[in-house]
């Protein structure tokens, strides 16, 4: 298993990733199958190529990916401004492993590099693997909560932690 940055020639394998991500684990993001499955592979190689995020994935041997994980600011207008993990997902076959771990510490590795102090996320407050994996890797609940998309019920939990 190999962590690396996401690279142009990913595209398609991302978007698949992204939408398998999606269907799997619907209520883990903010966004819908519905809504990925129309966006056009130039958005997702501008997730990828953008200079402001750091895509990493999970490739297995054969080219295949199996995990993904964003950094990138956060959207929020804090001083100094924290970067944020999004998007990360792993595949069932996959979990287990320490991929996930892996993933993380990559996109703190990138925000180190970028210069950030700290790094904040939003996680859905019923996905205990999810919770257990980012409070091992050092990220505490800061005690605020947001909807996770308009018309749903789940809420997502903010957690941080300083890099």
């Amino acid at each position: 298993m190999e962590i690396r940055r996401a690279q142009l020639e990913d595209v398609a394998r991302v978007r698949e990733l992204r939408l398998r991500a999606l269907e799997s684990d619907p209520d883990a993001f903010g966004e819908t199958l519905e809504r990925a499955r129309t966006r056009p592979e130039a958005d997702y190689a501008d997730w990828i190529g953008s200079p402001e995020n750091g895509m990493f994935v999970a490739a297995e041997a054969d080219g295949s990916l199996v995990g993904m994980a964003v950094g990138a600011p956060a959207p929020i207008d804090d001083r100094p401004r924290p970067a944020a993990l999004f998007a990360m997902w792993v595949a069932p076959e996959a979990r287990g492993q320490g991929v996930g771990a892996a993933l993380v510490a990559a996109v703190e590795g990138w925000a180190r590099g970028k210069g950030y102090v700290r790094m904040g996320l939003g996680v859905t407050s019923t996905n205990e693997p999810a919770i257990r994996l980012y409070t091992r890797m050092g990220f505490i609940d800061i005690g605020d909560t947001y909807p996770l998309r308009e018309g749903s019920d789940l809420v997502i939990r903010i957690m941080g932690k300083p890099l």
